[in-house]
């Protein structure tokens, strides 16, 4: 009686643990690797001008502060204080959520956790205010 008792109780405790590590949030998981230095592509979705503004563009993370856009310095980029690093878009999405919007999407990198697609629509009635990113082609770098 007593041994079944402790089996059952292990194994609960095995299955509790292993549940605790799948469901891991997206920032969760982002965090608890400490990823430092990556590329990636980023886009904007908005109503925004000029056009350029909402066109891809490769981001290069240095000890977690976007080193190059496109190649460039970041000042150098239109808009460069609306692209963001993996950290700073979690910070956005808080942000947002905070607001209440009435409608919003994320979508998390199963193996990395960051967000790969994020829209935020705050209000219905109106028009042209909502936002969204897509990051693609992440990669660590060393």
């Amino acid at each position: 009686m007593i041994t079944r008792l402790h089996l059952t109780l292990f194994t609960l405790l095995i299955f509790s643990c292993s549940k605790q590590e799948v469901n891991l949030t997206g920032k969760e998981l982002w965090e608890s690797l400490d990823i430092s230095n990556y590329s990636m592509i980023q886009q904007i979705s908005c109503y925004c001008f000029p056009e350029d503004y909402t066109l891809p563009k490769s981001i290069v993370v240095e000890n977690k502060k976007i080193k190059s856009i496109n190649g460039f310095s970041p000042n150098k980029t239109i808009g460069f204080e609306s692209f963001y690093t993996i950290d700073r878009i979690f910070e956005f999405i808080e942000l947002k959520l905070d607001d209440e919007p009435e409608f919003y999407d994320i979508e998390y990198d199963s193996e990395y956790g960051y967000p790969n697609y994020l829209f935020f629509d705050m209000s219905k009635m109106i028009a042209d205010e909502e936002i969204g990113y897509h990051i693609s082609n992440f990669k660590i770098l060393k």
